[in-house]
C-alpha cells in the first residue's frame, strides 16, 4: 500500500501544490489534499490556534486537522526564502512547530526547510532528504525533483495565462500524466492543456457589462480561497469585472518591477504584491484595486498603507481594502463590492 502524503489546503497550496504532488506522487506515494475550506475546518482551527492568530494561520490548523486520520504523514514545511529580497511571515518559518504544539493526534510531519539563501542547491538538498525519509534512493529523489519543478513552471505558466489556481491544477494533472506516456502523445496532450488554458485566460479577462477592469490583491492564500473571501471572485465575475491578481503577471515581469520599489520589504509575498501593482499601473491595466488584508496580519499594515499611498500617486486610482478574518459576512463583502463596481462605472461614464 502507498505511503499517504497529507497536505493541508491552504498557506502555500495556492503557490506550489502542483511541484508538491508531483514529487510525491513520484516517489510513489498518494497525496491526500484537505477539502476546501468550510465552517467545521474554520471551527477546528479556532480551537487549536493562539487567540491572536490571522485567520490564514487559523484556517491552515484546521485543514490539518481534518488530515489527521487520513494520512501517514503530512506536509507541513518551513518556508524560510523563495527569493535572495525577503523571507516569509514569521507564522511560516514557525509553522511545523505550531502544528507539532497545538494539533493532538496527528501523525509525523514532514517539514524540510526551503530557503533559497541557503545556497544555489540547498532546495534540491532539502528535496532528497525528504525523500529518504520515505525510503527512496538519491537517483529516485533527483528525478522526482526535476519533474517536480517541471510542473511548478508549467503551472506558473498557466496563472500567468490569467487562470485561476483551481482551474490550472487539473490542467497540471494532465500534463504530468502525458509526461509519463509516449513522446509524441506528450507533445500533443500539452499542445491541448496550452489550448485550453489560453481559452479559460479570455473568459476570465473579458469584462461582461460594467468594462471595468479591477485588480485584486494580496497574498494568494487569501485571493483564493473561496471561503475565507466570502465568494469575493466569483462576486466580482457577477458584477461584470474583468479581474487580474498578482500571479497573472510572469515572475520575470514582477521582478523588472522591483527597481520602482523605494525599499524592499521585508517580506516575499508582500513585495510580490507591491511589485504586480507597479506593473498594473505600468500597463494601465486597471480601473481600480482592491486590496484583501487579513486582520492582524503585520507585514499587511504596511502594505495596505503603500498601495493606498501609491493608487492615489499613479492617477488617483480607487482603492478598496477589505479586511477578513472568521467574522466576516459575506452580506457585507457583497455589499462593499456592488459600492465600488457602481462607482467605477459612474466614474468612467457608463451604466450597470
Amino acid at each position: 500500500m502507498a505511503i499517504r502524503i497529507g497536505i493541508p489546503r491552504a498557506l502555500a497550496y495556492y503557490s506550489f501544490f502542483p511541484q508538491w504532488k508531483t514529487f510525491f506522487e513520484e516517489l510513489g506515494a498518494e497525496v491526500v489534499l484537505s477539502p476546501p475550506t468550510n465552517k467545521h475546518i474554520v471551527n477546528e482551527g479556532i480551537r487549536d490556534t493562539v487567540t491572536d492568530a490571522c485567520i490564514p494561520i487559523k484556517v491552515y490548523h484546521g485543514h490539518v486537522a481534518s488530515l489527521a486520520d487520513k494520512a501517514d504523514y503530512l506536509f507541513v514545511p518551513r518556508i524560510a526564502g523563495l527569493d535572495a529580497d525577503a523571507t516569509l511571515c514569521p507564522k511560516f518559518l514557525g509553522l511545523p512547530e505550531m502544528i507539532r504544539a497545538s494539533v493532538k493526534g496527528i501523525p509525523p510531519l514532514l517539514s524540510p526547510r526551503l530557503d533559497v539563501r541557503d545556497g544555489r542547491f540547498a532546495p534540491v538538498k532539502a528535496w532528497i532528504k525528504t525523500a529518504s525519509l520515505l525510503g527512496a534512493g538519491y537517483r529516485q529523489a533527483l528525478s522526482a525533483y526535476r519533474k517536480s519543478v517541471k510542473a511548478g513552471q508549467y503551472y506558473e505558466g498557466l496563472l500567468a495565462s490569467r487562470i485561476l489556481p483551481e482551474e490550472a491544477m487539473p490542467l497540471v494533472d494532465k500534463w504530468t500524466a502525458s509526461l509519463r506516456s509516449e513522446e509524441k502523445a506528450r507533445r500533443s496532450d500539452a499542445r491541448r492543456s496550452t489550448a485550453s488554458a489560453r481559452a479559460s485566460s479570455a473568459q476570465t479577462l473579458e469584462p461582461h457589462n460594467s468594462g471595468i477592469r479591477l485588480a485584486v490583491v494580496g497574498y494568494p492564500y487569501m485571493i483564493y480561497d473561496d471561503f475565507i473571501n466570502c465568494g469575493l471572485l466569483n462576486a466580482l465575475k457577477r458584477l461584470g469585472a474583468a479581474i487580474v491578481t498578482p500571479e497573472m503577471i510572469p515572475a520575470r515581469e514582477r521582478q523588472a518591477q522591483a527597481k520602482k520599489q523605494p525599499k524592499y520589504l521585508f517580506w516575499y509575498y508582500s513585495n510580490q504584491v507591491m511589485r504586480a501593482v507597479y506593473y498594473f499601473f505600468q500597463e494601465n491595466m486597471v480601473d481600480g484595486v482592491i486590496h484583501l488584508t487579513a486582520f492582524a496580519c503585520g507585514p499587511d499594515a504596511m502594505v495596505d498603507k503603500l498601495l493606498e499611498l501609491d493608487c492615489h500617486k499613479h492617477g488617483r486610482i480607487p482603492y478598496l481594502s477589505l479586511c477578513l478574518d472568521e467574522h466576516t459576512g459575506r452580506a457585507g463583502i457583497i455589499t462593499r463590492l456592488e459600492a465600488f463596481t457602481d462607482m467605477l462605472v459612474r466614474k468612467r461614464g457608463g451604466k450597470r
